[in-house]
């Protein structure tokens, strides 16, 4: 091992070791007429129509549990398009490789990609990428166009190859899912299997998520939950609005590292249950306390490997560690450490529609009901 992964790995370790342990669940607050409270504000939004199908699961260490679905959210286990909810796993997933020695946090991306240079490309790192710090933008500037031609993920990969920065690497947080994607096709070159294989084999299957897949993978699309419609952003992408929209055969099929897993709220707990007790199932602990630590320097929004951090993710009544991550078609989930709580909330209902969104509003009563006490 050189010296510079013997200093990452002792930085993980101390990382680990510095994290309070995870609260017990009997000495945290499970105020069960609250998470009520919160089923009936979701209902209210199915009953009048503005939401067509919702879920909610809490979780409080193994033995405290409260489920529900709604509306078009039918069975046990309803699967919904999760949306960015997708970007820590592919983390995961990229870091399974650091893990095994593959990869380092500070390779550069030109190392996989050599035509990655000019405009401070060639200064861009795989920790830039996770951390939404590389100055890659977040969609590309034809991406509707992309989209309508049902482009393969080869496409917005050679498109963020080429896409100009937005500023210096590393000087500044901008949400980047092309950062992401860059990363999981490092992972795929690496690993030499197909990233949507990648995660089942590494992340999925280890973590009994049986339900999720990165894209369809065979599974039929009537099977999943529909989005409720969001708007094109151009008149061309008007036009062409159902050939590529979030419930096409197109983009439930695409299986973007960024944004296509398709799952249900049980395994979405399962998979932060990893993290939250740091499992050591899929990465080693200090790996994953490491993912769920703050990255980026003092001034700059708070970021884990993957994992957003408060003030991004979370309630005002969450603990100052929460971890997590929401996503465009109206999801959210969040872990807290200082409670032991998984909390995960996914609707039909696009994010940008409406202010304050559903999500948000049941998420604020799940973290009051969950209160250190």
């Amino acid at each position: 091992m050189n010296r510079r992964d013997m200093l990452k790995t002792a930085g993980a370790t101390m990382i680990a070791s510095q994290m309070p342990q995870v609260a017990n669940a009997a000495t945290a607050n499970w105020d069960r007429a609250k998470l009520e409270q919160a089923a009936r504000l979701m209902q209210g939004w199915i009953g009048d129509g503005r939401v067509q199908g919702a879920s909610i699961l809490v979780t409080q260490g193994p033995s405290r549990s409260f489920a529900r679905n709604f509306g078009t959210a039918t069975g046990t286990d309803p699967v919904f398009l999760l949306a960015s909810i997708t970007k820590p796993m592919t983390a995961a997933a990229v870091m399974t490789l650091v893990d095994a020695g593959k990869l380092s946090l500070d390779d550069k991306v030109t190392k996989f990609f050599p035509s990655f240079t000019g405009d401070g490309r060639e200064n861009i790192t795989i920790r830039h990428c996770l951390t939404h710090s590389s100055g890659l933008p977040d969609m590309l500037a034809d991406d509707e166009m992309l989209r309508e031609r049902a482009s393969p993920l080869t496409g917005y990969r050679d498109g963020a190859l080429k896409a100009p920065l937005k500023f210096t690497p590393g000087s500044s947080y901008s949400y980047s899912s092309m950062g992401i994607l860059l990363a999981s096709y490092i992972a795929e070159q690496i690993s030499g299997t197909p990233f949507p294989d990648y995660m089942e084999q590494k992340i999925y299957q280890p973590l009994g998520m049986t339900k999720t897949t990165l894209g369809l993978r065979g599974r039929a699309k009537a099977s999943t939950v529909a989005s409720q419609p969001a708007p094109a952003m151009t008149e061309a992408g008007k036009l062409s609005w159902a050939n590529w929209n979030w419930n096409s055969e197109y983009w439930r099929g695409l299986g973007a590292p960024w944004g296509g897993a398709l799952g249900p709220a049980s395994d979405i707990a399962r998979f932060y249950d990893e993290f939250l007790f740091k499992r050591g199932r899929i990465l080693k602990p200090e790996t994953e306390a490491l993912m769920i630590a703050n990255h980026l320097p003092s001034g700059l929004m708070p970021q884990g490997l993957g994992f957003c951090l408060l003030p991004r993710i979370g309630s005002p009544a969450c603990g100052p560690r929460t971890f997590g991550h929401n996503g465009s078609t109206g999801t959210l989930s969040w872990a807290d450490p200082d409670t032991g709580t998984i909390c995960v909330v996914l609707t039909t209902l696009y994010e940008a529609s409406v202010r304050p969104h559903p999500i948000r509003l049941v998420s604020d009563i799940v973290a009051e009901a969950v209160t250190k006490a």
